[in-house]
């Protein structure tokens, strides 16, 4: 009798201690399981949030050919490691190429995607987003007439020296008013084309008063 007791004794401490052993590893794969969530968000927050950033600067752009083309300055910029780009406030763009029209740009908003190879997909070359109240001016020159662009959005590819968007635009120039959805302005070759829903209205020439005889 006293054996039989013994022998259930032993089975019930038995199946608490393994009881006891599942609840212990069960918390500890829960723990092991919340701390790589931790470290997996911790490090997701690290490689978004900025990590540096830059008051009232300007710096000077380089083109592939080693020529400096683009002056760019602005409010502040920022860098976001994780996409590898660029945030700068009330940027404003002016190029300054030899033998080029220059081109002014202004907008509230830029995000520069620097060319990389190591990120997916790769980027074989710089682009330069401007959002929100964004213009475009080229100055009037010798061979080309005074040129403004306005939009919510401009994309500036400065390898290429293009200029295009696929949203609502308006031209005005010195002879005329112009809008129209889509534009594609080569710098280089001074050449503009507008994509869709296109709208020209020509100002009217002023005409000299008629002399007076006496």
């Amino acid at each position: 009798m006293k054996s039989h007791l013994t022998i259930d004794r032993f089975r019930i401490w038995l199946a608490v201690i393994l009881l006891g052993v599942i609840t212990m590893g069960t918390i500890w794969v829960m723990e092991v399981i919340r701390r790589n969530a931790d470290d997996e968000q911790n490090r997701s927050s690290a490689r978004s949030a900025p990590d540096y950033y830059v008051e009232k600067f300007n710096f000077i752009r380089l083109s592939n050919n080693g020529k400096a083309n683009y002056h760019i300055t602005g409010d502040n910029l920022v860098h976001l490691p994780r996409n590898d780009s660029i945030e700068i406030r009330n940027p404003q763009i002016n190029s300054f190429d030899q033998g080029r029209p220059p081109l002014h740009l202004r907008a509230d908003l830029a995000v520069v995607a620097q060319k990389s190879s190591l990120i997916t997909p790769r980027r074989d070359h710089d682009e330069v987003h401007l959002y929100d109240h964004v213009s475009m001016e080229r100055p009037e020159g010798l061979s080309s007439q005074f040129v403004r662009v306005e939009s919510d959005y401009l994309l500036l590819l400065p390898d290429e020296d293009i200029v295009r968007t696929d949203k609502p635009i308006s031209i005005t120039t010195g002879k005329s008013t112009s809008t129209a959805t889509g534009m594609l302005a080569n710098n280089s070759t001074q050449h503009l084309a507008l994509l869709s829903k296109v709208r020209i209205q020509l100002k009217k020439r002023e005409t000299a008063p008629a002399s007076t005889l006496k």
